[in-house]
């Protein structure tokens, strides 16, 4: 199977985007949820993502062929729904969640250090920097810097309304180095994915069976800060309401570990919501 590069930029034109969230203001959100029924066939018979989608359900999880299509659509449906729901947060729709280990979380808000939260692609990953807010601690989200414009200035202006900022990391330059030192020294949070590489230096884990590379990146900063480590997960209930779950893990040699166990469990405990859409293991 070629590679495929993880591109890390949602789909769609600009006109397309502005218009889905145009629609989402004036129809219910379930509507856009049905139209995608009427194009998804169409658009998983030419997407690369697509035949990659069927390697992981058919090769790692052990799925016959039907199955593997059977699965591939699943996932590409609930994909399409994580995608409507950032776009229904930009329209102002209202979501209700239900955060498991709060107390663990707000504990860590009210001390005075900082402390990392790390993320996965599994879930709607988005949804908790909208979710998770406090007015006592600001959150600074660790991103790709290459989104479209009019992803980029609809999640601005949302994250700006709920303390919460954002850190872009753009190719050849390292200025978000520095600006994550000041972020953790200031006592403020810094959350971050741990399971795209977007750049060469990786660390081998072990999921569903085949060496996976993740970036070697979060871990350094984890380790190198020594700050608490808290891994969030974000999973759809219905169609407005989310779980987010919180753990807290231990931020030593096997750290990277952890994070691709829970990352395993996660994945096969809810399939449909690993939204996988590139060559992960390589």
């Amino acid at each position: 199977m070629a590679q495929q590069a993880w591109s890390g930029k949602t789909g769609g034109t600009h006109w397309m985007q502005r218009t889905l969230v145009g629609l989402i203001r004036h129809t219910d959100i379930r509507v856009a949820y049905s139209a995608m029924h009427l194009w998804l066939i169409w658009y998983i018979l030419i997407r690369a993502e697509a035949r990659h989608g069927a390697y992981v359900f058919h090769r790692r999880r052990g799925r016959n062929r039907l199955q593997a299509a059977a699965d591939v659509y699943r996932s590409f449906y609930h994909f399409g729904q994580a995608i409507i729901d950032r776009f229904a947060v930009y329209a102002g729709e209202p979501f209700e969640v239900t955060v498991e280990n709060r107390e663990l979380y707000y504990d860590r808000v009210h001390d005075a250090r900082g402390f990392i939260m790390l993320f996965s692609h599994i879930g709607n990953t988005e949804m908790a920097g909208y979710f998770l807010t406090t007015p006592d601690k600001r959150l600074h989200i660790l991103a790709y810097g290459g989104e479209s414009p009019v992803v980029t200035a609809h999640r601005q202006e949302v994250l700006s309304r709920n303390n919460i900022g954002m850190i872009l990391v753009q190719p050849n330059d390292m200025s978000h180095i520095y600006r994550i030192n000041e972020v953790l020294q200031q006592g403020d949070i810094l959350a971050m994915a741990a399971d795209r590489r977007m750049g060469d230096t990786t660390v081998t884990c072990p999921v569903m069976g085949a060496d996976a590379p993740f970036p070697a990146g979060p871990f350094r900063i984890c380790r190198a800060t020594r700050q608490t480590v808290l891994l969030v997960f974000v999973l759809k209930q219905g169609p407005r309401s989310y779980r987010v779950t919180v753990e807290e893990l231990q931020p030593d040699k096997t750290l990277e570990q952890q994070y691709a166990q829970r990352l395993e469990q996660m994945a096969l405990s809810h399939p449909y919501e690993w939204f996988n859409l590139y060559d992960f293991w390589h």
